[in-house]
Formats: C-alpha cells, sequence, structure tokens
C-alpha cells in the first residue's frame, strides 16, 4: 500500500525529473558533437521527443498538485459557497474536454499501430512515442478524478492533510509563543 501511495504522490514528478536530465544531457552531448564537427540527428530528436512527452505529463502533474493555470479576479469576488459549485463543474467540464484528447490520441495511435511507421531518425516505431500522448491524457484524467474526489473529501487528499498538521502545529507554536509573551508582559 504504501507503494502505491508513493507512485500517486511521486510519479510524475521522478518522470519530469527522468525527461528533464534526458533533455539536457542530450543537448550538452549534441554541443561537444558539433565542437568536433560530428553532428548526430537523433540527440536533437531524443531531446524533442523528451519535451513533447514532459508537456503531456505536465498537465496530470499539475492538476495533481492543484496549481492548474487560474484566472481568479471573479472567483475572489464570489461567496465561497458559489466558488465551489464554480470549482467542481470547471473540473468537469475540464474532465469532457480531457477525455475528447484522450479518446483522439486513441485514435491516433491506432492509426500508427496499423501503418507501422516508424522515427526517422531514431529508428523506433511511432507508436511508442504516440503512446505516451495517450497515457499522458490518461493520466490527467485520472488526476482530475482524483481531485474531483479531493473537493468533496478533502480529508482523502495527503497533501491537504500534511498541509492541515502543519497549520494546526503553527497555531500550537503561535499560541505558545504568544502565552510568552503576555508572561513578559506581566512581569
Amino acid at each position: 500500500m504504501n507503494v502505491i501511495k508513493w507512485i500517486d504522490k511521486n510519479f510524475e514528478k521522478y518522470v519530469l525529473l527522468i525527461l528533464l536530465v534526458t533533455i539536457t544531457l542530450m543537448l550538452s552531448l549534441q554541443i561537444v558533437l558539433r565542437i568536433f564537427n560530428s553532428s548526430q540527428p537523433w540527440t536533437d530528436r531524443v531531446a524533442q521527443l523528451s519535451f513533447v512527452v514532459s508537456a503531456f505529463f505536465s498537465i496530470s502533474y499539475c492538476i495533481r498538485r492543484g496549481s492548474a493555470l487560474k484566472i481568479d479576479l471573479l472567483t475572489k469576488k464570489l461567496p465561497e459557497a458559489v466558488n465551489k459549485v464554480l470549482l467542481i463543474v470547471v473540473k468537469i467540464i475540464m474532465l469532457a474536454g480531457f477525455g475528447l484528447l484522450t479518446v483522439g490520441a486513441w485514435g491516433t495511435l491506432g492509426q500508427y499501430v496499423d501503418q507501422g511507421t516508424t522515427d526517422a531518425a531514431l529508428g523506433i516505431p511511432l507508436t511508442f512515442v504516440y503512446s505516451f500522448v495517450f497515457f499522458g491524457f490518461a493520466l490527467t484524467i485520472i488526476r482530475t478524478i482524483q481531485s474531483l474526489v479531493f473537493e468533496f473529501f478533502p480529508e482523502k487528499n495527503p497533501e491537504v492533510i500534511v498541509t492541515m498538521i502543519k497549520s494546526a502545529s503553527d497555531s500550537e507554536n503561535e499560541a505558545e509563543n504568544n502565552s510568552d509573551n503576555n508572561d513578559k508582559e506581566s512581569k
């Protein structure tokens, strides 16, 4: 069970870390190879594909962390109950949109399976490349559903629990500091 919790919390983070290191290494290798006039097209292609894959994993990572791009000018002025309903409606619309994108990615993946095309620079099947697009959108759907569940049951979100524990300990520390200050003032 701890392994599943760890994967739930860290999967995208470590995939993105690996992709960032891959991009950095491939571009650095390309620079070194150009110095010796021995440029290789596959290094650029690996960096490019790593960047594209990182974009799809970034979506689900941001949704999991609750740090998706938002414009909250209007929502700050609304009552909390209306704001909560609006947030749920937006997440349902996101779920529908990502559902459509996942279906489209599945269709594209099916076309590349039928054609059997390979990448010119790397020689790998394009099915492998486009499977990351499908997997990224499918993971985004899972994370969006997860964030909807967390809206209804915030106690199920491990990050909220950690925040609640931190804020409770901060409140205790603040209360202790206030009592210490009151003791000093009375003396």
